[in-house]
């Protein structure tokens, strides 16, 4: 058998049908992308999809409800995809579909998972285009930055990892510059925070996540939006 033989046989192979449940297939996705009527195609954190997995175990699978109308869509980069309505899940490929009841006694903590993942999450931050205004306040001092400079901010936004808040909170006390970002978009407000150079706290209505992040933002703000030497 020649090379592309075996080759042809290899594909084959690995697009055999996965026989495993399809909630139990989306959840060994790492890379998520969730929208909902405001925005499109966030890149969920692997820390945030991890907690909202766990809620999974929760559900009980039924059959299709009479009424579905889905407040959230979702999908992973290999064409499994899930929508909900937050009282029922949807996983679906182009073959299969299956449904599952989420306990009311769960709703309120997955879709404030969902929410945060969304509105707090870096890849959406980052997102410059649709910006329509941003601020940076230092102190009593704000500089309005204008449109022409948000790829600039938007390029030194470097998250390392998600973390919990004390290790930020602490380092902000410690730190004798920090910065407020504020950034108006068409359909959200955000509110970035330096917490010293090693850390960001990002606020989008009532989600709030901690990152660690790279200096170059601290540094960008610090020496070229306030002139604050070295």
């Amino acid at each position: 058998m020649d090379d592309t033989s075996n080759t042809q046989t290899k594909n084959i192979e690995e697009q055999e049908e996965d026989t495993r449940s399809l909630v139990n297939q989306i959840s060994s996705k790492k890379k998520i992308y969730v929208s909902d009527s405001k925005v499109e195609n966030v890149k969920i954190e692997e820390t945030y999809w991890d907690e909202i997995k766990v809620l999974f175990s929760e559900f009980t699978k039924v059959r299709k409800p009479d009424s579905f109308n889905p407040v959230y869509n979702g999908y992973s980069d290999d064409g499994v995809r899930f929508s909900t309505d937050l009282n029922y899940f949807r996983v679906y490929t182009v073959n299969k579909e299956e449904y599952y009841k989420i306990p009311v006694a769960t709703k309120k903590e997955f879709n404030k998972l969902i929410d945060e993942s969304i509105y707090t999450s870096f890849d959406f931050i980052k997102q410059y285009k649709g910006w329509e205004s941003v601020e940076i306040t230092y102190k009593e001092e704000t500089k309005k930055i204008h449109k022409w400079k948000f790829d600039d901010l938007a390029y030194k936004m470097g998250a390392k990892r998600i973390v919990g808040k004390v290790q930020p909170e602490k380092s902000k006390e410690r730190s004798d510059y920090n910065f407020t970002i504020k950034i108006k978009g068409e359909h959200y407000d955000a509110k970035v925070e330096t917490m010293s150079k090693d850390y960001v706290k990002i606020t989008s209505g009532k989600a709030v996540s901690y990152y660690e992040v790279t200096p170059t933002l601290f540094d960008y703000i610090k020496e070229d939006i306030f002139k604050i030497e070295k």
